[in-house]
C-alpha cells in the first residue's frame, strides 16, 4: 500500500495497513539540511531539498509544504516579516499592518502568482507533487482566517473588537477567508491539496464564544465550501491546544479532518468523530518530543495508539517539532507506530 493509498483509506474511514504517521515538521525541516528557517523559507531549492530530506529521514505518510506557516499570506498582504539570517529563530511578523478598524484601505487579496513568497510555496508543492504525487499526498499550508486576521490587525485588537466592534472582526475574517481560498485554489490548480492552520483560534488563545460567533461562520460559509467547489477532496483544519471546548463547532465547520492535540479529550474526539464520520489526528505533546527521552516518547505514542485502536479515520502525529529537536526523538514516534502495527 502506498502512502497515498494509506491516507486516502483513512479519510474514507476504511482500514489501512497501518496508521498513517504525520509528524508536524515545519521549521525543523531546515535543520535536516543544516540551514536556518529564514534561509529555507525563502529558497525554492532549499525548501524542496528540506522536504525531500524530511521524507528520507522520518518517512512520514504526508508532506506539508510549510516552514513559517503563519507568515506567508500576512507578508504577501503587506506585513513586514522579520528574518534572522543563519539563526535558528523562526521568522515572525514584525507588527500588524492595520492601524485600526477603519484601515481596510491597506488590504487587497494577494495574488499567489506574484505576491511575497506565495509563488515559491506553490512551486515547491507543485514540484514535489509532480515527482511524488502518485504515491504520496503533498499538501500546501494555508493560514486560517482568525490567525491571519490577528497577524494583520494584532491579536489584542481583534480580541477587544470581538466585543466592541464585532462588525470589524467579521469583515476582517471575511477578507482573511478570501485570502485562504485564493491561496488554496492556487495549490489546487497544481494538483496539491491544501491544509489549514488556525491555532490563534484555539480556546486557549481566543474563546469558545469567539470561535462560535466569528471563526465557525468563516469556515462553514466560505472557506470549506469554496475549497471543496474548487476541487479539494479533503480539507483538514489544524488548531493546536486543547480544542475540546469547541469540538462540536469544529465539526460544524465542514472540515474533513480535525486535530486532537495534546491535552484534548481523546475519548470525546473518538466518540464525536466516529458519530460524525470525520477523520482526526492525535498528537504526542511537542514538549515531550522536544525534551523527553526516546523511551518515554515511545511509551506515550503507544498509549495513544492503543487508545485509538480500531478508530475509523485516525492519523497519528505530534505537535510542532522544534528546530533543535533531536531527530532520534521524532524517529521514536515512527518506531512506536511500526511496533504497534506489527502487534
Amino acid at each position: 500500500m502506498t502512502k497515498r493509498e494509506r491516507v486516502e483509506k483513512v479519510y474514507a474511514l476504511e482500514v489501512p495497513d497501518r496508521v498513517p504517521f504525520v509528524p508536524a515538521i515545519y521549521e525543523h525541516k531546515a535543520r535536516l539540511v543544516e540551514r536556518s528557517p529564514s534561509e529555507v523559507c525563502r529558497s525554492l531549492d532549499l525548501l524542496t531539498h528540506s522536504l525531500e530530506r524530511e521524507l528520507e529521514v522520518y518517512d512520514p505518510d504526508m508532506l506539508v509544504v510549510g516552514v513559517d506557516v503563519y507568515n506567508v499570506e500576512a507578508e504577501a498582504a503587506g506585513c513586514e516579516v522579520r528574518y534572522f539570517g543563519r539563526s535558528p529563530d523562526v521568522p515572525a511578523v514584525a507588527a500588524p499592518l492595520l492601524d485600526g478598524p477603519g484601515d481596510f484601505r491597506k488590504l487587497g487579496v494577494p495574488d499567489p502568482a506574484r505576491d511575497g513568497r506565495m509563488p515559491l510555496f506553490v512551486e515547491a508543492a507543485a514540484r514535489l507533487h509532480r515527482e511524488k504525487g502518485r504515491s504520496l499526498i503533498v499538501r500546501g499550508a494555508l493560514t486560517g482566517p482568525f490567525s491571519l486576521g490577528c497577524a494583520l490587525a494584532g491579536t489584542e485588537a481583534v480580541l477587544v473588537a470581538s466585543v466592541e466592534n464585532p462588525g470589524f472582526v467579521r469583515d476582517l475574517l471575511d477578507f482573511s477567508a478570501r485570502v485562504a481560498v485564493t491561496f488554496g485554489k492556487a495549490f489546487l490548480e497544481k494538483g496539491v491539496e491544501p491544509i489549514l492552520f488556525d491555532s490563534k483560534a484555539s480556546p486557549a488563545a481566543a474563546s469558545p464564544r469567539i470561535f462560535r460567533e466569528f471563526v465557525l461562520p468563516a469556515y462553514r460559509d466560505l472557506v470549506v465550501p469554496e475549497l471543496r467547489a474548487a476541487g479539494a477532496r479533503y480539507v483538514p483544519l489544524i488548531i493546536g491546544g486543547d480544542t475540546t471546548p469547541v469540538l462540536d463547532d469544529l465539526l460544524r465547520t465542514g472540515a474533513t479532518q480535525l486535530l486532537a492535540d495534546a491535552g484534548s479529550d481523546l475519548g470525546l474526539f473518538k466518540k464525536r468523530c466516529r458519530e460524525e464520520r470525520r477523520s482526526f489526528r492525535a498528537n504526542v505533546d511537542a514538549r515531550l518530543v522536544h525534551r523527553g527521552r526516546p523511551e518515554d516518547i515511545r511509551a506515550e505514542a503507544l498509549r495513544i495508539l492503543r487508545a485509538t485502536a480500531g478508530q475509523p479515520g485516525f492519523l497519528f502525529g505530534c505537535g510542532v517539532v522544534a528546530y533543535d529537536c533531536d531527530p532520534a526523538n521524532v524517529l521514536a514516534l515512527r518506531e512506536a507506530r511500526d511496533e504497534f502495527s506489527k502487534a
